[in-house]
């Protein structure tokens, strides 16, 4: 069925043990090296169990793109292998906010057309005039993605699907809704591909409503591809967080709904304004009291007693002392929603009444975070608090932030527990050849395998690492000099064709600001990102065939280019953990007081598997050849380095640049 297929011994190998998880009701880690075929490899065992038990399944995935590829090609390929045991039905769900509400549509589109009425429409009503005409059609599901045009995101949030804001049963266009209609067809699919976020959404519902609300219909099985993100995803899904944008935005809906009918004749013009102005008072009120918690402030204030090096960027400052915020304004929320809950009084229909009481409670769950944060309190002791500085330019805003420290716990609780089977995979869980870490930041017992690459690394790649005494000192000024020095030397050696990747934006920029001009006058592109939207970067780059990408950590992984565009991969440091986040912060104090040393239990594992996730990105195929360069010689000065060296694919090691040349071009 797959014309060229070539058989893999690590594919067979990994599809038994898969099969044999499920058929125990085990969980399973199981690291999969690049090449060895993964998504084959559970999808296959994973459909016939589903055919054959008649039971469902999950898999999640971190990136779009893999979710597109299981759907659009691995999973109807695993279907046709699979015919004679009956039709696999499957299904991709996305977040509801992918979803046209159809309730927020009918309203915003016929204040529209009334506007329309008066006035020439502007570039917003002509896209909804658009989306009107593909509604109409009848053939569209309702999801963004699928639009034959974009929707900018402002007008987007004004008619996504919303939980706080779904009538659910009472709506009106609860039979045509097109997010229950996806829900409904959920119900008749063996497997449903979701993200990693979607799939700690529902376990965070499941959780606080004791299993009476869900995003997913029930399943006994799921698969986590790329599983090395599960502890970053669900330690966000707990995360809470409160600022200027959030409470802008539930003002701007407040106003929009006493500016229509009926509020706008059921209150007076008297009342609407006393509204609009206590919602800018509070505003105002909000501003202030997080300026005053702007991490460049608090770092002044505190440079007498903190290490300033940790706070260098200054973007983000721990909080740890109680009643940060002014109580006036939880205060003021909490009267906001007492007198919108007043309104739901009112001669309203039961949509205009739903709307009043989702705002009102909007408000007091506002109201509830920020007595949280005030107090320093979360799902737990073991919380973390911060105050954030976001957007650019005017835009700039604070924003308020609690985290958990560990999530391990809360899946021992919620997950392991409740499903029978759970398979993690990805080509990075393993550390100098063990699953400690990931076993122990997640609380799983799982049985375990490493399934090596079936690449030929020894006599496909090198791992160079140049003997520069510039390379041991990586937080030294003239760090960026020496790898811009570095990357004008490696750059004619590999003929351009090359990624370099970058662990802090503001190395990239320098980096790129000195040497850019140099490269591309020895004719090759150079592709810097945030030039322009990555997709574009990585298709331009594809077709020059002979660039220099300069790229952060969403090229680290996750980027697929096979043959000789990409002959190249130079990482400029050692992807250490940064020191300055408050996160990593509280948990080296956590860490420290049971003992643990934190470099050790955590900042080297994650280290390693970033590094080892660099280094996936250059060998896609058994034809590829290639070079990857660690421009930060600690790998190979430091103790640690040895525990790093142990975990990167079998590459031919050389300190010498020259071999970089023939690793690409063997003679």
């Amino acid at each position: 069925m797959i014309p060229g297929f070539e058989e893999r011994p690590q594919q067979q190998e990994m599809a038994r043990l898969v099969h044999d998880a499920l058929a125990s009701k085990k969980h399973l880690l199981v690291e999969a090296g690049t090449g060895v075929g993964k998504s084959l490899a559970y999808l296959l065992p994973l459909a016939y169990w589903c055919l054959t038990t008649g039971k469902r399944a999950i898999v999640s995935t971190y990136t779009v793109n893999l979710q597109q590829q299981l759907v659009n090609k691995d999973i109807p390929l695993v279907t046709q292998m699979l015919e004679e045991l009956g039709t696999l039905n499957y299904s991709l769900l996305k977040g509801r906010n992918h979803y046209l509400c159809l309730r927020k549509w009918a309203r915003v589109y016929d204040e529209t057309q009334r506007r329309l009425q008066l006035v020439q429409a502007d570039e917003e009503e002509k896209k909804l005039q658009m989306l009107s005409e593909v509604i109409d059609e009848g053939s569209w599901d309702g999801d963004r993605d699928k639009l034959p045009f974009h929707i900018p995101n402002q007008l987007w949030s004004e008619l996504c699907s919303e939980s706080i804001r779904c009538m659910s049963g009472k709506c009106p266009f609860r039979e045509s809704c097109f997010y229950q209609r996806h829900r409904r067809h959920l119900e008749s699919c063996h497997l449903i591909v979701v993200n990693h976020a979607l799939f700690a959404a529902n376990l965070r519902i499941v959780g606080d409503t004791a299993g009476s609300v869900s995003l997913l219909p029930g399943f006994e099985a799921v698969v986590f591809d790329e599983a090395h993100h599960l502890e970053t995803v669900f330690r966000d899904s707990m995360t809470f967080n409160v600022g200027h944008n959030h409470l802008r935005r539930l003002a701007d809906d407040t106003v929009r709904f006493i500016s229509r009918e009926p509020m706008s004749q059921l209150l007076s013009a008297h009342e609407r304004s006393r509204v609009e102005s206590s919602l800018a008072h509070l505003l105002g009120l909000m501003d202030l009291s997080l300026t005053a918690l702007a991490p460049d402030l608090l770092y002044k204030q505190a440079k007498q007693r903190v290490n300033p090096f940790r706070y260098g960027g200054r973007d983000k400052f721990r909080l740890q002392e109680p009643g940060s915020i002014d109580d006036k304004i939880p205060e003021s929320l909490r009267d906001m929603s007492k007198l919108i809950a007043e309104w739901a009084s009112l001669d309203l229909s039961d949509e205009d009444r739903f709307e009043a009481n989702a705002l009102s409670r909007r408000y007091l769950e506002m109201a509830q975070v920020l007595d949280n944060l005030n107090a320093l309190e979360g799902d737990g002791d073991a919380f973390v608090y911060w105050s954030e500085m976001e957007g650019r330019g005017r835009q700039k805003h604070v924003t308020l932030h609690g985290a958990p420290l560990e999530v391990g716990p809360y899946l021992a609780e919620n997950l392991w527990t409740s499903v029978p089977t759970a398979i993690l995979t990805s080509a990075t869980l393993s550390t100098g050849g063990s699953f400690d870490y990931i076993k122990r930041q997640l609380e799983i017992d799982a049985d375990e395998a490493i399934i090596d690459s079936p690449f030929d690394y020894p006599n496909q790649a090198c791992l160079c690492i140049p003997r520069d005494v510039r390379g041991n000192q990586p937080n030294s000024p003239e760090y960026d000099d020496y790898v811009a020095d570095m990357v004008l030397e490696i750059v004619d050696l590999a003929q351009g064709r090359m990624f370099v990747l970058f662990t802090s934006k503001k190395s990239m920029e320098a980096v790129s600001s000195k040497i850019k001009d140099q490269i591309e006058a020895k004719g090759y592109p150079v592709f810097v990102q945030g030039d322009r939207p990555r997709q574009t970067l990585l298709r331009e780059f594809k077709d020059a065939g002979n660039g220099v990408l300069m790229g952060l950590d969403s090229f680290w992984e996750g980027v697929d280019v096979p043959g000789d565009a990409l002959s190249c991969v130079v990482l400029a440091k050692l992807p250490f953990p940064v020191p300055e986040d408050p996160v990593m912060e509280a948990r080296e104090i956590l860490w420290k007081e049971r003992g643990l040393n934190p470099f050790i239990h955590y900042s080297l594992p994650i280290a390693t598997l970033k590094l080892k996730q660099g280094f996936g990105r250059l060998i896609r195929s058994k034809s590829d050849r290639g070079a990857v360069v660690i421009l930060d010689s600690r790998i190979i000065t430091k103790p640690y380095g040895a525990f790093i060296l142990k975990s990167l694919p079998p590459a031919r090691l050389t300190t010498d640049l020259n071999d970089i040349a023939r690793a690409i071009s063997p003679a």
